[in-house]
């Protein structure tokens, strides 16, 4: 465990007794995990790959010589230790730490331990694994997941997520998934904004919770107005084919169009639309494209929109401030950042504490693939809010007997209502 002192100890002790809504998650289905082979090196994939990967390694070397699971343990374990040494003392690899010292009750990782370590992953990796660690070890009542679609039968309390298909409609291949995930036909823009309706609507009816729009990954996140006249140009293009395929500048252009229609029919249903903000995964992207408050235009042209932002627009916390604080469609969502860096991620609710109103943030959300990482990112998160609120009393900023219920909606309330969970 985490140590504490003093005030923050006693509010955290509080904490722990809180329902938690985990607001994102990408894991595979638990029948996927309960086939795979887990090690203790599994612990060490997922984010810390990008850790490895900037300590020198890249990633496809690591999956040579650290992961894959054909070369025996000790070897990889040999080949991982010089990079293991200059990444355990971050912020990703501690949740690794976090599960072998209070789940497993091993007290390091080290060339001594990563057998045993191996065994008790494995034995545990059986039906059931999702609720022990999730509900039984930290209190998650629900837990939002990112998939392609709602994949019915895996957890009775995982809710899901659906993703935008605005990104890359101009290319004829996503225009064919969407024909086919619709059933219309798409001759014309008119038929391609009816897709995306009903896209959105049978996302509703089959149960999602929202809509993720990831396209930090790949484009600026500024989705300007564009008239239908400008859109319909550059779609017929996309259905003439190669001989007048749209430029990628025209492309965004037909996104923009898209992406705003795709809003509308999330409010038509009520359904909040999701935005990765900030630092993008992987060491590869252009964080610059990633900066929330490009998001301005989108969020002021529809109002009845529910927008929740994603990751605090980490490095560019202050931006996501100034969104929370002007536009009441707009939530703030600590998900991903307690691993970024729990300093940043306590400096950032702090001055959201200060600025934005307390209904508006939402604390937690582990953003793994792996679940046993789930429990030690809980804890830093945990961590994180205590010791903010407890400095917030101690400045005679918050009454004690505040702290909690102000906990109770960062980690639970908060996103409960505004996902109709």
């Amino acid at each position: 465990m985490l140590k504490t002192t003093g005030l923050t100890k006693e509010i955290l002790a509080e904490i722990d007794k809180l329902p938690i809504i985990d607001c994102h998650e990408h894991l595979v289905t638990e029948a996927e995990r309960n086939r795979d082979t887990i090690d203790v090196m599994t612990l060490f994939q997922h984010y810390c790959i990008a850790d490895i990967e900037a300590a020198g390694l890249p990633q496809s070397s690591q999956q040579d010589s650290i992961f894959n699971k054909s070369i025996p343990l000790k070897t990889r374990w040999k080949n991982f230790k010089p990079y293991f040494d200059v990444i355990k003392y971050g912020s990703y690899a501690f949740p690794a730490f976090a599960y072998v010292r209070d789940i497993l009750e091993i007290e390091d990782i080290n060339e001594t331990t990563i057998d045993e370590i191996s065994q008790r992953l494995q034995a545990d990796n059986q039906v059931g694994i999702y609720k022990k660690i999730m509900q039984e070890k930290c209190n998650i009542e629900t837990a939002i997941q990112c998939k392609e679609g709602v994949i019915p039968g895996d957890q009775d309390f995982f809710v899901y997520l659906c993703r935008s298909r605005s990104l890359g409609i101009y290319e004829p291949a996503s225009i064919n998934a969407l024909e086919k995930e619709t059933d219309i036909s798409i001759y014309t823009l008119k038929d391609c904004v009816n897709a995306i309706r009903k896209y959105v609507a049978d996302c509703k009816q089959n149960g999602a919770v929202g809509i993720k729009i990831g396209d930090a990954y790949s484009r600026i996140i500024e989705f300007d107005d564009v008239s239908t006249s400008d859109a319909e140009r550059i779609f017929m293009k996309t259905r003439d084919g190669i001989r007048k395929r749209p430029s990628d500048k025209e492309g965004i252009i037909l996104e923009n169009y898209i992406m705003r229609r795709q809003v509308e029919a999330c409010i038509d249903v009520d359904l909040p639309v999701v935005i990765h903000t900030g630092y993008q995964a992987g060491n590869k992207n252009d964080i610059r494209n990633a900066r929330s408050t490009h998001l301005w235009s989108l969020l002021q042209a529809y109002p009845k929109a529910k927008f929740d932002l994603f990751h605090g627009s980490f490095p560019y916390t202050a931006d996501m401030l100034v969104l929370g604080k002007y536009f009441q469609n707009v939530t703030l969502n600590m998900c991903w950042m307690h691993i970024m860096s729990p300093t940043v991620a306590r400096r950032t609710l702090s001055e959201w504490l200060d600025a934005v109103p307390v209904n508006k943030i939402f604390a937690f959300g582990g953003d793994y693939q792996i679940v046993e990482k789930i429990y030690g990112h809980l804890q830093l998160a945990k961590v994180n809010v205590a010791t903010v609120l407890a400095d917030k009393i101690k400045a005679g900023r918050i009454a004690e007997a505040d702290a909690v219920p102000i906990a109770r909606l960062l980690f639970y309330e908060n996103p409960k209502k505004w996902y109709n969970l």
